[in-house]
């Protein structure tokens, strides 16, 4: 049974911009395990829960309650069982289309303020399985965007306790693949590694400690009078063989791909943390081989990615040049440009 089912310029002015670029204006999204749908969670300028299927288009829009009306949906997972996670007023709430109450507060997200970047183990046979992670911080005028906090299942007392985070001043963005491997992101740039557990760890009032080393460095960063051509990892979604990733910039976004790594090159199973020459070698092999998909995107939100028989599915929403319609739902199958499946409204 799953668990989530249950009731229960200046330096200061470029770092701002940094983070205001890595935290999101829009929400993000996810693909449902076949393929057929894509979630996506909505904030500030669109607000709300969507499903929008791949085939038709058609955009499904959850039954929230009127306490979420008009509120920000900071970011949406994929449970164990496809349900949709999802952060809305400092809590987690889960949305299980079809069930007789298809959305329910979960967890609060305390001590943890404004939560954002929510993801779940889903992998099975794990001491992690079922665990829910945000990024964020315990104060509201903290000058960094935050680093993880776990909560396991059924556990009691303080609900989200941090992972210690040495030398990383901020880790967010954090997604399992499915065989169970820990991608993120810091400072713009993609992090491989995973969270180290030990019977000591209770008594610290910590999770576990988070272990990881930088793999592929892709924040696009350069100064002048408006930065006006730096982006950032925003989301990451593994799959397959690649690592997919949105850049985004002020107004502007680009959408890579990065192969990942045959094996992890820092993880708790590790021996030893990774030499200088095999860290420049991992990031200089992911340099050279990262493709451009689609670039020169204009204010761009809710990208997810997919691969479905070794073929790959790139959902996002952006402007469009159709008159009277608001922005597309794009979406890129490996070949050829991006097309629109669907629009929103242009109200």
């Amino acid at each position: 049974m799953n668990a989530f089912k249950l009731p229960a310029a200046p330096v200061s002015v470029f770092i701002a911009l940094a983070l205001s670029f890595q935290s999101g204006i829009a929400g993000d999204a996810f693909f449902s395990k076949d393929g057929r749908t894509v979630t996506i969670a909505l904030c500030n300028a669109r607000s709300g829960l969507l499903q929008v299927d791949i085939a038709s288009g058609k955009i499904t829009e959850a039954p929230l309650p009127q306490e979420l009306k008009d509120e920000c949906i900071e970011s949406v997972a994929r449970g164990g069982d496809g349900e949709a996670l999802f952060l809305a007023k400092d809590a987690v709430w889960v949305w299980t289309p079809g069930a007789a109450t298809p959305v329910k507060r979960v967890y609060s997200t305390a001590p943890v303020v404004g939560a954002a970047d929510l993801f779940v183990v889903t992998q099975s046979g794990t001491p992690l399985t079922d665990c829910l992670f945000v990024s964020g911080n315990e104060a509201a005028d903290a000058s960094s965007a935050g680093t993880f906090y776990g909560r396991k299942p059924g556990s009691k007392g303080k609900a989200f306790v941090s992972v210690f985070c040495r030398r990383v001043g901020n880790a967010t963005g954090g997604v399992f693949s499915d065989d169970g491997r820990l991608f993120f992101l810091s400072d713009g740039d993609v992090w491989e590694g995973g969270i180290q557990t030990d019977d000591d760890d209770a008594g610290l009032e910590r999770l576990g400690t988070l272990v990881g080393a930088r793999i592929a460095p892709l924040a696009i960063s350069n100064t002048d009078e408006a930065n006006g051509g730096g982006q950032w990892v925003h989301h990451i979604a593994p799959a397959g063989n690649w690592i997919y990733a949105l850049l985004r910039g002020r107004h502007m976004a680009t959408i890579v791909r990065t192969p990942m790594p045959a094996r992890p090159l820092y993880a708790p199973s590790s021996d030893d943390f990774p030499t200088v020459k095999a860290q420049l070698e991992a990031m200089a092999q992911s340099l050279t081989k990262t493709e451009i998909l689609i670039e020169d995107l204009d204010d761009t939100f809710g990208f997810c990615a997919t691969e479905i028989g070794g073929r790959p599915r790139v959902f996002y929403c952006t402007r469009t040049d159709a008159e009277g319609k608001g922005p597309g739902l794009m979406l890129w199958e490996g070949t050829g440009k991006a097309r629109a499946i669907g629009h929103f409204s242009a109200d």
